[in-house]
């Protein structure tokens, strides 16, 4: 577990200015992001930070994620990590994070978690912003580090460094645009994987983010999904808030 841990937070310092592997594809979703959007664009900005500091019911969110018990996630360390890897936006007057534990027969991995990001601004973000914000994930992004190689004089070569790869997508989010950012590490046999979708809905820019390490290979696409489906109930989650807020 102590590898695993050190893998996670080698890929939350990595998350400051990397961005990672994503496979594009379309996402089927009965929520109407167009038309939240709208309600969050007619809702008092304010009060929609206000309300949005609530979280999810577990009802709301999708299978295998669940409010803590205690109120605080069961890797609160990490997780912190990568909120604060998330970066802000210009113009923005609230930023609300909220973390989920997961249940390991749904989410597989020795350790993982869910976070739920909202970016609320006075304006609609615009395309030049979700632009911008594709921009800065992909800034810095790291060739995947090789293996130690042999030494001439018979010595024992030093031990290989975690091995990274990166990339960031579009994808297609209930007929709105999203960004996926996504960091791959291998370290010693352990594999995590961070997969972030972020899709603008009117004045208030919803981020899902799913983390996962296990020993051995971690399905980056499953990760993926997992990410969709919270940042989809993340967005529904505001149009309830919203409608509140006007």
């Amino acid at each position: 577990m102590s590898r695993v841990l050190l893998v996670l937070s080698l890929l939350a310092a990595m998350m400051l200015s990397v961005a990672g592997v994503a496979t594009a594809q379309e996402t089927a979703t009965d929520v109407d992001v167009a038309a939240i959007a709208e309600t969050a664009l007619a809702a008092d900005p304010a009060a929609l930070v206000t309300g949005l500091e609530t979280p999810p019911d577990d009802a709301e969110l999708p299978e295998g994620f669940v409010n803590p018990p205690s109120g605080v996630s069961e890797n609160a360390d990490l997780v912190e990590q990568f909120t604060g890897a998330i970066g802000d936006i210009d113009g923005a007057i609230g930023n609300v994070n909220h973390a989920f534990d997961t249940d390991p027969e749904v989410v597989p991995g020795l350790l993982s978690a869910g976070i739920l990001t909202y970016i609320v601004t006075e304006e609609e973000i615009t395309a030049d912003a979700l632009d911008e914000f594709e921009e800065g994930a992909s800034e810095g992004l790291d060739p995947a580090t090789p293996a130690a190689a042999a030494t001439t004089d018979g010595a024992t070569p030093p031990a290989a460094g975690p091995t990274t790869e990166g990339s960031v997508e579009r994808v297609d989010l209930g007929g709105v645009e999203a960004v996926v950012v996504n960091v791959g590490v291998e370290l010693g046999g352990v594999n995590a994987v961070v997969q972030i979708v972020a899709v603008p809905v009117g004045n208030t820019m919803v981020i899902g983010t799913v983390l996962v390490a296990d020993q051995g290979e971690v399905d980056a696409d499953a990760v993926l999904a997992f990410a969709e489906d919270l940042t989809v109930a993340g967005v529904s989650h505001l149009g309830t808030v919203a409608e509140g807020a006007r």
